[in-house]
């Protein structure tokens, strides 16, 4: 690992926002604007599921690689089986039920992990040609 950056989302007025500026703050320098504009929307997502959901967004742990970046958002929440595998696409007069898909098409892989404080959601995003910028810091 090159770079880790971590924050506890429990208490924030605006824990979405605080997972936006993490990953800007993280790659900038790091990555192209588009590379970097996904994962914050993943992050957005990310984040934004677990208030929904689970009540809660523990913390929000951002790595970057060589290879990429791995953004890992915990809930308190126990029940892995309510993050699909494979999400749903939205009927056009939906107002949610996007967010898991902007994942899934965003990210290179994702999952969800049962761990000692509920589960984490996690997404890899592998670099693409021309992206890297410097990860030598």
């Amino acid at each position: 690992m090159m770079l880790h950056a971590a924050i506890d989302l429990r208490d924030l007025e605006a824990p979405q926002s605080a997972a936006r500026r993490i990953v800007r703050t993280t790659l900038a320098g790091k990555a192209d604007s588009g590379y970097t504009d996904d994962v914050v929307l993943v992050a957005d997502e990310l984040v934004g599921n677990a208030l929904e959901h689970a009540g809660a967004a523990l913390d929000i742990c951002l790595d970057v690689y060589s290879w990429g970046v791995s953004i890992q958002v915990r809930d308190g929440g126990e029940d892995t089986t309510a993050v699909p595998g494979t999400p749903l696409v939205a009927a056009e007069g939906d107002e949610g039920g996007r967010g898991l898909f902007l994942v899934d098409v965003l990210a290179s892989a994702w999952g969800v992990q049962r761990d000692e404080k509920g589960k984490r959601v996690i997404a890899i995003f592998l670099y693409r040609a021309g992206v890297l910028t410097d990860v030598t810091e």
